[in-house]
């Protein structure tokens, strides 16, 4: 059983990383409200919970037990759906579906940034092991306010590119690209002056360049 973990934060923000975007937050889930979520499982079955969410210290799915709020073990869960919204696991995280290029796509994974934060302010948060059935176990969260703390935000960007889930980042990329024509598309998308590997726009752009 575990007992307690901490949740460290600081106010000395990192420089941003290619593959990333950061703006700030008060929240510590992505939406403000609990909401439906219909989650599917690694073994074909389907979960649906009224009250679900997502942690922003980690991207896992939240969801209401009661008057308790669970963190759910992300191992058997593939993806989950908040309405027309579609979240899939990449690396226990959930990420969103930004666009989509016929079979090709772009995820985004939202996460607040702990390393931007650390050692400033310090909350206990008590977790302690439950579990539903056979689909999901999970702990309990206290999701108490930061007293108006700003946190900031992470982005982690992916791209779903022929069947294969990749980071988007130039060297990742750039070596799945055997075809010359595509690669030459590639390399003027990139040095174009408004790309940026922060941008949904800029990608997308790409994504549309060096798909089939």
């Amino acid at each position: 059983m575990k007992k307690y973990f901490a949740f460290f934060l600081s106010l000395m923000l990192l420089g941003a990383n290619v593959c990333f975007a950061q703006d700030n937050t008060k929240d510590l889930t992505v939406y403000k409200e609990f909401k439906p979520a219909v989650i599917h499982m690694a073994n074909g079955k389907t979960v649906k919970t009224s009250f679900g969410n997502i942690f922003l210290k980690n991207a896992a799915l939240l969801y209401k037990q009661g008057s308790a709020t669970m963190e759910a073990n992300m191992d058997p869960i593939v993806s989950v759906e908040f309405g027309s919204k579609h979240y899939l696991k990449i690396d226990k995280m959930l990420a969103e579906l930004v666009d989509t290029v016929g079979a090709n796509k772009l995820y985004c994974a939202t996460l607040i940034d702990l390393d931007a934060y650390k050692a400033m302010l310090r909350n206990n948060v008590n977790i302690s092991n439950l579990s539903l059935g056979d689909q999901i176990s999970y702990a309990t969260i206290d999701l108490s306010p930061q007293d108006g703390v700003q946190l900031p935000l992470i982005r982690h960007f992916y791209y779903l590119y022929n069947g294969e889930i990749i980071k988007v980042h130039e060297r990742e990329i750039s070596r799945r690209l055997k075809d010359k024509e595509k690669k030459r598309m590639y390399k003027t998308i990139i040095s174009m002056s408004d790309f940026t590997w922060v941008d949904t726009a800029s990608l997308m752009k790409l994504l549309k360049a060096i798909s089939d």
